[in-house]
């Protein structure tokens, strides 16, 4: 009897194995839409925020430019032949293209056989980014070839905060920030003059004073650039902070 059970088992088994196959292989049949890939990707990890802006900062870098990639993603099944989207720059932006940025991308299109495309943009690292932060905003619309039929997501039900997948916004500045691992004991009151000071004779990346130097490291840099500012004052060029004040180090190296 168990064995003519089990033989009656095995077939309604293999039907429902069958049948979940066939639903996981069931074909797209949506309208093809397009959207921003970083606001509707799923989290790399638990608990990371997905967002539809980016900010990116001068601050920390010694670089006068900085080129990001920007993905596009369409749904739907791929094609044998390119097709083109529709990608323009919204009204609301306020970096210049040619003075601020330069896009490197000219043929806005998902290629043959991807649903991804890679937009390059070059951002220009500019004086007047150190007081004041431009936006520069895309918005993806529909055309022949893709839909925006996924337009944005309600993420607070409270307030009504959606994330949009069709509007993305980069906000540029290189408005300073004193870094993360700076004591003061060692270097001195923070200032931006002081940090590119360092950079230029020490040689030290400022990203690196925001995340990686130790204790030990900074006492070091603190009395080599100590000294440095008392030679350049015997050579009669004392180094002046932007308010007029005489630039020194922090009160453990002096």
């Amino acid at each position: 009897m168990k064995k003519n059970f089990l033989k009656t088992l095995f077939p309604v088994l293999l039907a429902i194995v069958l049948f979940s196959c066939e639903k996981e292989l069931h074909k797209y049949e949506g309208e093809p839409s397009i959207y921003f890939n970083d606001a509707a990707r799923l989290p790399a990890y638990s608990g990371e925020p997905i967002k539809d802006s980016t900010i990116v900062s001068f601050s920390l870098a010694k670089s006068q430019d900085s080129i990001i990639n920007m993905v596009i993603t369409a749904t739907g099944p791929k094609s044998d032949q390119d097709r083109p989207y529709k990608l323009i720059v919204n009204p609301s932006s306020t970096a210049i293209e040619g003075v601020h940025y330069q896009i490197l991308s000219k043929n806005f299109s998902i290629k043959k056989n991807k649903t991804l495309d890679t937009v390059k943009i070059k951002f220009f690292r500019k004086v007047e980014m150190q007081t004041t932060t431009f936006l520069l905003s895309f918005d993806l619309q529909s055309n022949e070839n893709f839909a925006t039929n996924m337009n944005n997501k309600v993420i607070n039900t409270t307030t009504g905060q959606k994330l949009s997948f069709v509007n993305y916004r980069w906000l540029i500045n290189d408005i300073i920030k004193k870094p993360a691992r700076w004591v003061d004991g060692y270097l001195g009151t923070f200032s931006r003059k002081k940090l590119f000071l360092m950079v230029s004779v020490l040689g030290v990346d400022p990203s690196y004073l925001d995340s990686s130097v130790s204790i030990a490291e900074l006492a070091a840099y603190g009395k080599f650039m100590q000294r440095y500012l008392n030679e350049q004052k015997v050579a009669g060029n004392v180094i002046l902070e932007d308010n007029g004040s005489e630039m020194i180090m922090g009160t453990s190296v002096q």
